[in-house]
């Protein structure tokens, strides 16, 4: 159980090269005012998750077991259990969340006919970066409008 948790918490899931909706910038901006919200949710989420589950590990490894304790870890059942409803919505709409700290978001999209995929960060006002398909986050690069092609 507490492998799931942690597999949830820190969930970075792997798009396969399969047949995706490819995303013109346009797009995937517009699609923030869906997404903001369920990535802030998330992120804020993963932070209680991550105290919850350092708490319940540490009185685990002490042998400590309290009625506080059973609380305290279904209120971290449930709220994966929420994490994991999000993280399957925001995949229903196209798009990939690459990192619960950062917020981190990808959108399958096509440059010059190679699969490529635009970037946001929770925090940015709209998709300006993308990146080749396995140079992730540090291979961010601007984005020029002329290069994405749909």
């Amino acid at each position: 159980m507490a492998a799931r948790r942690m597999a949830v918490a820190s969930q970075i899931t792997a798009f396969e090269h399969q047949e995706t909706h490819q995303f013109t910038p346009q797009e995937a901006s517009k699609l923030l005012s869906d997404i903001r919200p369920k990535v802030k949710s998330l992120v804020e989420r993963k932070k209680v998750v991550d105290q919850l589950h350092g708490e319940i590990e540490r009185y685990n490894l002490l042998g400590i077991r309290t009625p506080v304790l059973a609380e305290r870890a279904a209120q971290l059942d449930a709220l994966v259990d929420d994490m994991t409803r999000k993280l399957a919505e925001l995949e229903d709409l196209g798009v990939e969340v690459k990192d619960l700290e950062f917020g981190l978001v990808d959108f399958p999209a096509e440059r010059y006919g190679e699969k490529v995929l635009l970037c946001w960060r929770y925090g940015e006002s709209e998709v300006s970066f993308w990146h080749g398909w396995k140079e992730g986050y540090p291979g961010r690069k601007p984005l020029k409008m002329q290069l994405i092609q749909p």
